[in-house]
């Protein structure tokens, strides 16, 4: 299967349609692009599309499920991922002796500029031939041209509900810098609790904004906690060598 052999076909962020081979095609370009289609809606679907702004991107993503929703929190929470576009490009290409067209659902890009090729799909529809060599094919693609693939099945329910709730610190340039530079104060000591943190707000800042400072240092990984244990008032901080951008 040679990357010349298989063509690719993305939208540049101006609308405009790009014709590549495989081989060729530049994941830095396609990121930054439209999607290569929107997803449909109509009465009686099973599946929920929507918009998601991210971050990470700073602007708003098309989804196509709820399934892959919980991908993006998950991506745009990842320090690691610089940049996320979502059905990112359509590859074509024989695959023994029939013809394949796919559009995989995510396309991220890593910090060391590694991209990788995200399809989502719920775990029992793997058991399926076709779903199985759909993806088998696109991982080998994947592996050719070096980059990472991924077939997400779900996350931890746990993870993703904390992620959430720290959500609102998703912004921290709308965020006083009094209230921050007094968040990374009060955090730069000893482990302290949630709750503790957040009870006593200092008086330059408001209790809502307090509780929106302390979730974006987490947020932005300056200070840590254990997702995978629900978030509550006796979750432990601790501050880390992260850097808020």
């Amino acid at each position: 299967m040679g990357g010349r052999e298989v063509f690719l076909r993305y939208c540049t962020v101006a609308g405009d349609e790009v014709a590549t081979t495989w081989e060729e095609a530049r994941a830095d370009l396609i990121v930054e692009g439209l999607p290569v289609r929107v997803p449909p809606t109509y009465r009686g679907q099973r599946s929920y599309p929507g918009l998601f702004w991210t971050a990470t991107n700073d602007q708003t993503l098309v989804y196509e499920s709820l399934l892959e929703l919980d991908r993006l929190w998950l991506a745009d929470f990842n320090p690691a991922v610089t940049s996320i576009c979502t059905q990112p490009f359509q590859v074509t290409g024989r695959d023994g002796g029939g013809l394949r067209k796919h559009v995989p659902d995510l396309l991220l890009i890593n910090d060391d500029g590694t991209p990788t090729v995200v399809d989502v799909k719920p775990a029992a529809f793997l058991e399926k031939p076709r779903v199985r060599a759909q993806f088998e094919w696109t991982r080998r693609l994947c592996r050719e041209k070096g980059w990472r693939y991924e077939v997400f099945t779900g996350g931890d329910p746990i993870v993703l509900r904390n992620i959430k709730l720290l959500a609102v610190g998703r912004r921290p340039r709308r965020v006083p810098d009094e209230c921050l530079t007094e968040a990374r104060a009060r955090l730069d000591g000893a482990e302290t609790t949630l709750g503790k943190v957040l009870a006593r707000w200092p008086v330059t800042c408001d209790e809502s904004m307090w509780r929106v400072a302390v979730f974006a240092l987490v947020w932005s990984g300056e200070v840590a906690i254990d997702l995978h244990r629900p978030a509550n008032a006796e979750t432990i901080l601790r501050r880390t060598a992260g850097v808020m951008v």
